[in-house]
């Protein structure tokens, strides 16, 4: 996955959990049906697209490592097998 696809897919998270935590927020703070929620949801989705653009690229470059590492310790051989 190169950087500009890393870029996107945190753009769409961010813009996503973003847009849904905004109209929670928005529907409380304005309390007109519908407005406040809408309201919201467009400033969360624009808020959490900048933040995901941001973040996205370290977030996926740290689960790969992780998922590589993880992966690594059950293909090589343990420090017994090898001894025999």
């Amino acid at each position: 996955m190169n950087d500009d696809e890393k870029e996107s897919v945190g753009k769409i998270a961010g813009g996503t959990t973003g847009g849904m935590i905004g109209a929670r927020v928005g529907t409380a703070v304005i309390p007109i049906p519908v407005v406040g929620t809408f309201v919201g949801a467009v400033a969360g989705a624009a808020l959490g697209t900048e933040a995901g653009k941001r973040l996205g690229k370290a977030v996926i470059d740290s689960a790969e490592t992780f998922v590589d590492t993880v992966r690594s310790s059950f293909t090589s051989p343990s420090p017994a097998a090898a001894d025999d």
